[in-house]
């Protein structure tokens, strides 16, 4: 379960729906949350590991903390108003870009004893619950960008990668 980096095909790729017998599923939480603190990310989605499943965690780190582990996860009602997020991606390592996404949002998903649970998201844990519903139906938030702007991320985004490639000692 290594994580994978753009342009891995599979990011673009739409995810199934975790099944409650899907006897995995314990080991691929346990799995995404190791990553998600090794990486310091703020949250992770299956397939950042390869795995084609509708499967996020995501951990903020606002007071107070909670680990959240989402299978299946669903908007359920965004916000009108908007907000502007100067988002990363651990798919995208050290590329950064602006972007809007819904201020607010209510999720509905199973935890990971597939118990139906909700939560009104805020802030930046609505964006980055978006973020990571965003990569289960393969859009990364590079997508959600201007034409003209994802071409220069993308870039951009080699320039850093050739810039901070540890092969080269940097």
């Amino acid at each position: 379960m290594e994580l994978r980096i753009y342009p891995d095909p599979i990011l673009s790729e739409k995810c199934a729906k975790a099944e409650p017998d899907d006897s995995d599923i314990p080991k691929i939480l346990e799995e995404m949350c190791e990553k998600l603190y090794q990486y310091d990310g703020a949250g992770l989605a299956a397939p950042q590991i390869g795995i084609l499943k509708r499967i996020i965690v995501a951990d903020v780190r606002e007071e107070p903390r909670r680990l959240y582990k989402m299978i299946n996860p669903v908007i359920t009602w965004k916000s009108e108003e908007t907000i502007e997020s100067k988002e990363g991606c651990l798919s995208l390592p050290f590329l950064r870009e602006k972007i809007f996404r819904h201020e607010s949002i209510t999720v509905e998903y199973l935890d990971e004893n597939f118990i139906k649970q909700e939560i009104q998201a805020f802030g930046f844990l609505s964006c980055c619950l978006q973020h990571e519903i965003d990569h289960l139906d393969g859009i990364l938030y590079i997508d959600r960008l201007s034409r003209l702007k994802k071409s220069r991320a993308i870039r951009k985004f080699k320039k850093l990668q050739i810039e901070n490639d540890p092969e080269d000692g940097i």
